[in-house]
């Protein structure tokens, strides 16, 4: 039997297979799904960024046309333990709804489900809640020192992470770090740099908002749920784990995503909550991300502020780098937000011959949508920090 000739590729020009069908309009993605008794969710949200809830009002949303039902965070909590996270730092318990206290603006703080779309945003809408308003903690540097509103009562400080490295050896950064050659660095220096940095915080902002659609099946006790998700496989992992499911109970599935850049990496308070409504009522659950949901509740990437000093000689020879990097996580760590700006660290030299090199990372809560991966996770702002900070040394030498 002959051996089958496989096609050339390097130097080709290799079409695309799924081209044809989505530039005609035939993808089928999340909201293009449709199933028998399919009800739809929709989420009442914090309008502000720190406070206690006092009361909670679901009266008028209940009384209207359509509305099928109505869950507080107290509620959802009964069903739906803390999400978890996907690194083994320290984390404050994360209520897929907010039980009593709100953490930044567009928290989820209660629940429709409606046989129509609009019905449940209008139910949404109507329903009032009364806070007792926190100040909130906005700037990095302030949200650490002195005295600062505590976002979470077991984290002082709201530190989230601090890596500092030991002083000799691998430190707990994963770096190898000798700080007596960072100083003689320093010391035996004749130009250094030093610059404040911000790589600033931003919205992934997808073509495709994201979406979710769970259908608990109580006859055959399986799940299955779409979502416009990167990670369908850990997906599947977590609505098992959280649902008291075997992972053969779970069906995860990914149809076309129109567009995630690691933001859809992260599994979502939106996709839990469907999972365990959808078992609780026994029908299939929708929700569909809009515009203005997206800015504040699909996580943001970037904002790490970064000192950075440079120590070189005259003729361009770089001796050595601290970078002492703060990142801005927001009110919670998510999947692998506190991993993220590990990266910036592991990636502070680039592409130089850097002898000797000391980098810190301290990350912060502060009460704004938490951060998560974005298009290079981490890897793009230690790019930023070090090729800014060897523009500014050419220029001080005047050398390209």
């Amino acid at each position: 039997m002959a051996s089958p000739v496989l096609p050339k590729l390097v130097g080709e020009r290799v079409k695309r297979r799924e081209d044809p069908r989505l530039i005609q309009g035939r993808g089928t993605y999340v909201d293009d799904l449709k199933i028998t008794g399919m009800r739809h969710m929709a989420f009442k949200r914090s309008d502000i960024a720190h406070g206690t809830i006092t009361k909670i009002d679901t009266s008028a949303a209940e009384k209207m046309d359509g509305v099928e039902a109505v869950f507080t965070g107290a509620d959802i909590a009964k069903i739906l333990a803390p999400m978890p996270i996907g690194t083994p730092f320290p984390s404050p318990p994360h209520f897929a709804v907010a039980v009593d206290t709100v953490r930044y603006a567009g928290e989820p703080v209660a629940v429709v489900i409606a046989a129509d779309r609009y019905v449940a945003r209008d139910a949404a809408d109507a329903i009032v809640v009364t806070y007792n308003p926190l100040p909130a903690v906005v700037d990095v540097e302030a949200a650490m020192t002195g005295k600062p509103t505590v976002i979470h009562k077991d984290f002082p400080n709201n530190l989230a992470v601090a890596l500092v490295p030991s002083g000799t050896g691998v430190a707990p950064d994963f770096s190898v770090i000798d700080n007596t050659a960072v100083d003689k660095a320093f010391a035996d220096a004749e130009v250094t740099i030093s610059q404040r940095m911000v790589n600033q915080r931003l919205v992934p902002n997808a073509m495709e908002p994201r979406g979710v659609l769970a259908h608990w099946e109580p006859g055959k006790d399986t799940m299955t749920i779409w979502s416009s998700t990167q990670n369908p496989h850990i997906l599947k992992t977590m609505i098992a784990a959280m649902n008291g499911l075997g992972q053969h109970q779970v069906r995860a599935i990914a149809p076309e995503v129109g567009g995630g850049f690691g933001a859809k990496i992260n599994i979502y308070a939106e996709e839990y909550v469907a999972s365990v409504v959808s078992k609780k009522l026994g029908m299939p659950i929708k929700w569909i991300e809009d515009r203005s949901e997206a800015f504040v509740a699909t996580t943001h990437g970037r904002d790490i502020l970064g000192y950075i000093d440079l120590a070189a000689k005259r003729d361009g020879t770089v001796l050595g780098l601290k970078m002492r990097l703060i990142a801005d996580i927001g009110a919670y760590n998510m999947l692998l937000t506190a991993a993220i700006p590990t990266l910036t660290m592991l990636m502070a030299n680039g592409t130089y011959k850097i002898p000797a090199i000391r980098t810190t990372l301290t990350e912060v809560f502060t009460n704004k949508t938490p951060t998560d991966a974005y298009r290079g996770a981490g890897r793009p702002e230690a790019t930023y920090f070090v090729e800014r900070a060897m523009d500014m040394l050419a220029a001080e030498l005047k050398m390209d």
